[in-house]
Parts: structure tokens; C-alpha cells; sequence
């Protein structure tokens, strides 16, 4: 009897032993996929070779632009909206008349040897942009020569201007001040920097540090501490190219990663590319056509009905559809979209030949003698229209000379070189009208290139525009430090531009930039120069590796046969 009892027993044992079985039993499936994998060099092409790797001599190369925009820091930086933001500087005030600039450094940057960064690197290289004996930009130097820069502590350094401008933070980002090593340059007095070894050897405190070049490359190893997560990437490199084409013969061989840019004229090329990804970005500035108000060349240029009837009369839309595709996005302020100073109720120009028609005839602009060009007082609406001698300008140019024959202009294109344009057309104003591109940056202030005082030869007023009551408002723009009361004054500036039209604005430029498809996760945001393309570097990626994932899956005992 009892050893009955104890089968029994062990038989229910082993019966609650296997519902526990069941209850608890799982399969597990195997997967695995790819994810980033640390390691691997990206190789972009570059057009040219650097020359000054400073940042207060970089302003003439481009090469040196992008290198010296990975290696050094400002003061401050623009992110994606064209917001000034902390750089070397943690923190910053600007005084209630914008005369006065407080910029407290960061305790935690160091440079790449090791030393900090302190107020007396600043103040140093302020000195130096003062010397008369450095040769930068003259406008430059005027600004910083207006400048008394004092220091309060190791980390704290006050900027006094000689009188307000509310722009000045720009001149504190890369692009024009970049904060130079005292320990290293203190060495070399002000005449003696541009033949200085340190142009190619440089020490700076930006995200990446220049470990190797020579006359082919340049390789740029990340600087951990500077981003927030480690690059996957171990370092970037730049080779070095003579022209662009030859850029994209190497990429197309699979030599290069990357290609710095493709120009409108080799669009076509790129795209032909199997392995090439494209990625386009607008870039601070406009390509417009600038009238001469002068008088003397073309002196119908100077009535208002003429250039609003030609602003009518060109079809900018199929411009950028058909004749540049890929090139810009339609322009109709010189205050760029997107950002806090654009103003969008302003007149536009949408194609319309009829009235621009209307207008000449207005005007007293019409043709007598059927020969198809309008005239009055015995002159001919006809003129010059300048362009660079790139492809695509000479596209545009005579695009635009064949709309304007459709309303009885007459327009002779003629293509120059670009420094053959400025010195010897633009300069003296000794010019009909130009096709120009402008590149802009950071604070929308129009000052220096449509106030009065700034017409050339003194600046780049070009056109010679003359408007008083936009002078005013550009005037009490600089001198208020108020976004709100900047806003209004920019928004009215551009009210009176629009309906004055000193110029035609046409596209802002699209920047083109190239990347194989081997590198993974690559974007491109809004630019405020060619080098905040590398904004991204830290997510980008070549190598993957692949990684094995185990799930577990509870079996449904409701589901097998014979239960329920």
C-alpha cells in the first residue's frame, strides 16, 4: 500500500514538473544585422592646395577656409538657422547700445597640445589683426582698428566698439576671427606670419587636428573631447586636386569618398556616376542682375518703370527649371529666406510679359519703326549685360537677353573673366548691368553693399544706388541691438528695395556636394559655409560589422492540440 502511494506520488511529481515544462516553454529565433562599426578614413577631393591654414589669412583659398574651420574656433559660430552660438565663448552679452561685447570663455577647451585656451590667446590675436604690418583684408582691419579689447580675467575679455553695430558678432565667428595660439605665435613679429612654417603646421582647438600633410593630402584625426559622441570615422582626409573635373575622374574611380563640390557645369557628369549621392543645400547669397544707376552708360536704367518692366519680362521660374536646373531657388529678397530678418510681404515680380509690356509703353519706351526694339528721344532700349565666363552664367545671360526681346529690349550678352569684371567693369562702373553672385553671411545687415556711402570705388555698391529713405533704415538698424526693432527695419528695407529694384534678384545658389555610397548615414543641412558640410562627421560611417540578436518567444499552449 504504500509503495503505491509513493508511485502515486512520483507520478504527480512528474506530471506538475511537466505542466511547469510547458508553461515555461520557449523558442528562441537567431538574426543578425549590420550596424556602424568604428574605423576607416573618409577621403574627399579637393579643388586646389592650402596655403595659410590660419584663420586670419584664410579668407582668400577655399582649401584654407575649410581647414581652417575644422582646426580653430571663434568666438562664437552660426548654427542652421544663422543664429550666432557659443564657440570658444561659453557665454556672451552684447551692451544695451550694441557698443559693447562680453564674451566669457569656455573652462574645458584646451589646444591640441594640450595647453588652455585663455583671454590672452584672444586679446593676441586681436593685436595682431590691428598691426598694420599683417596683410589682411582692409576692411577687416579698419573694423578690428576701431576695436579696444581689455581683459577682465583668464576668461573674460570686453569688446568696445567706437561706435554701435549690432552686426559685429559675425566678425567673432570663423569665418573672419579665428583665436590663434599665443605660445606658438608670439615668436614671429606681424610682417614675418604669412612666410611663417606654422601656415602648414598648424595648432588649434577646433574639432579636428592636423596629424600629416604634404603636397597631396592633408589627413585630420577627430578631437574626442569636442563632440558628444566619438566619430565612428578614425580621420578625415583631403587630396588635393587641381581643378574639380579631375575630382570627379578620381571619383568615379572609386579614389575618393567625397567630392567638395560640383559645380553647376559638371551637375550632369556627377549624376552620371553610379556610387555618387548628391545632397544640395542652400548657401548664404544671391545671383542677381545689378542695373548701373548712373546715368552715364544705359541712362534709361535709372527710370523705375524700366527695371520693374524687365523684372517682369524675365522668366525666372523656367530659368531655373530648364536652363540651370539644379543651380538655385527663385530670389525675390536680399535678406535670405528662413531666417529671423526675411520678410515675405514684399512686391514680386512673377513672370508677365504683358505688363511689362504696359509699363514701357507707359514709360514712352516703344517701337516706331518695326524694327522690333522699343526707343524714345532716338535711342534704342538696348544694352550690355556682363556675365563670368562660366557655362552656366552664359546660359543665363542669354536666356535672359531672350526673354527680354520678347517685350522689344535689346540685351548683348557679353562674358568677361570674374576679376576682369570687377576691376575693370564693376569697379569703375564703366557697365551697363552685370550678372553677379553675391555670398553673404551670418547677420542679414545689407550696409555694406547698398548704403550710399558704400558706393564704389569706397565699397561694394557697385550699382550706385542711392536711396535715402533706405539708407535710414539700414543706418538705425546697426545701431540697435533689439531683434524685434531690427526686424521692423529690415522688413521695410526690403519694401523699399523691391519697389526701387536696384536690382534684379534672380536664385540664391544651391551648394552641390558629392559622397559615395560606401559612407552610410551621411546628410547635409543648411550651410552658412562650404565647411559645415563635416556638421554631420560624427554619425557618418563606412565599416559595419554584424551583430547577432537573440529573441525569445513564449509558446502559446492555447494554441497545440488538445488543449483549449
Amino acid at each position: 500500500m504504500s509503495r503505491h502511494v509513493r508511485w502515486q506520488a512520483a507520478i504527480a511529481f512528474l506530471g506538475i514538473l511537466l505542466v511547469v515544462a510547458l508553461l515555461s516553454y520557449a523558442t528562441y529565433t537567431y538574426t543578425s544585422q549590420e550596424t556602424p562599426a568604428r574605423g576607416g578614413v573618409f577621403i574627399e577631393g579637393v579643388a586646389g592646395n592650402p596655403q595659410y591654414i590660419n584663420p586670419i589669412l584664410c579668407q582668400y583659398n577655399e582649401v584654407d577656409r575649410d581647414l581652417c574651420a575644422l582646426i580653430f574656433n571663434g568666438l562664437l559660430r552660426l548654427d542652421e538657422q544663422g543664429e550666432w552660438q557659443p564657440d570658444l565663448a561659453e557665454s556672451w552679452e552684447m551692451g544695451p547700445h550694441a557698443d559693447v561685447y562680453t564674451f566669457t570663455l569656455r573652462s574645458d577647451i584646451r589646444w591640441h597640445d594640450g595647453l588652455r585656451v585663455t583671454a590672452d590667446d584672444v586679446l593676441f590675436t586681436i593685436e595682431l589683426l590691428q598691426d598694420p604690418d599683417l596683410p589682411i583684408l582692409p576692411d577687416l582691419a579698419n573694423l578690428w582698428r576701431s576695436v579696444i579689447a581689455a581683459k577682465i580675467d583668464d576668461r573674460t575679455i570686453v569688446l568696445r566698439l567706437s561706435q554701435p553695430y549690432a552686426a559685429f558678432p559675425d566678425y567673432v565667428t570663423i569665418r573672419w576671427f579665428g583665436v590663434l595660439p599665443k605660445h606658438y605665435w608670439a615668436r614671429y613679429a606681424p610682417a614675418e606670419i604669412p612666410k611663417a612654417q606654422l601656415n602648414t603646421q598648424p595648432i588649434g582647438s577646433g574639432r579636428f587636428k592636423l596629424v600629416e600633410m604634404d603636397g597631396q593630402h592633408a589627413r585630420l584625426e577627430p578631437v574626442l573631447s569636442q563632440f558628444d559622441q566619438p566619430p565612428y570615422l578614425s580621420a578625415l582626409e583631403f587630396r588635393f586636386y587641381p581643378d574639380y573635373p579631375s575630382i570627379l575622374t578620381a571619383a568615379e574611380a572609386g579614389e575618393v569618398h567625397g567630392v567638395s563640390r560640383v559645380l553647376p557645369e559638371y551637375q550632369r557628369q556627377a549624376e552620371a556616376i553610379p556610387d555618387l549621392q548628391l545632397f544640395t543645400s542652400p548657401l548664404p547669397g544671391y545671383t542677381m542682375v545689378l542695373f548701373n544707376l548712373d546715368g552715364e552708360q544705359a541712362p534709361f536704367l535709372k527710370e523705375p518703370e524700366v527695371r520693374q518692366a524687365l523684372a517682369y519680362g524675365a522668366d525666372r521660374e523656367k530659368l531655373l527649371r530648364d536652363i540651370i536646373p539644379g543651380v538655385g531657388l527663385l530670389a525675390d529678397s536680399p535678406v535670405l529666406p528662413g531666417t529671423w530678418a526675411y520678410n515675405p510681404d514684399i512686391p514680386r515680380y512673377p513672370y508677365d510679359p504683358s505688363h511689362a509690356e504696359q509699363l514701357l509703353n507707359q514709360a514712352g519706351w516703344v517701337d516706331t519703326n518695326g524694327d522690333g526694339v522699343r526707343e524714345k528721344d532716338g535711342q534704342d532700349l538696348a544694352f550690355t549685360l556682363l556675365s563670368d565666363d562660366a557655362p552656366h552664367s552664359i546660359a543665363v545671360a542669354q536666356a535672359l537677353a531672350q526673354d527680354w526681346a520678347r517685350i522689344g529690349v535689346k540685351v548683348t550678352p557679353q562674358p568677361v573673366s570674374f576679376t576682369g569684371m570687377i576691376s575693370d567693369f564693376l569697379t569703375p562702373r564703366t557697365f551697363d548691368a552685370a550678372l553677379l553672385s553675391l555670398e553673404l553671411y551670418g547677420d542679414p545687415d545689407p550696409y555694406p553693399l547698398w548704403h550710399s556711402t558704400q558706393i564704389s570705388p569706397k565699397g561694394q555698391n557697385f550699382g550706385g544706388w542711392a536711396s535715402r529713405e533706405a539708407d535710414i533704415l539700414m543706418e538705425q538698424a546697426r545701431l540697435t541691438g533689439d531683434r524685434a526693432q531690427r526686424k521692423q527695419l529690415y522688413d521695410e528695407f526690403q519694401r523699399v528695395f523691391a519697389t526701387e529694384l536696384p536690382a534684379l534678384l534672380l536664385y540664391y545658389p544651391l551648394y552641390t556636394y558629392g559622397a559615395s555610397t560606401a559612407v552610410h548615414n551621411m546628410e547635409v543641412g543648411r550651410l552658412n559655409e562650404p565647411a559645415d558640410r563635416f556638421n554631420t562627421f560624427a554619425r557618418w560611417y563606412l565599416n559595419t560589422r554584424k551583430v547577432t540578436r537573440i529573441q525569445r518567444r513564449t509558446l502559446d499552449l492555447d494554441k497545440l492540440p488538445g488543449t483549449r
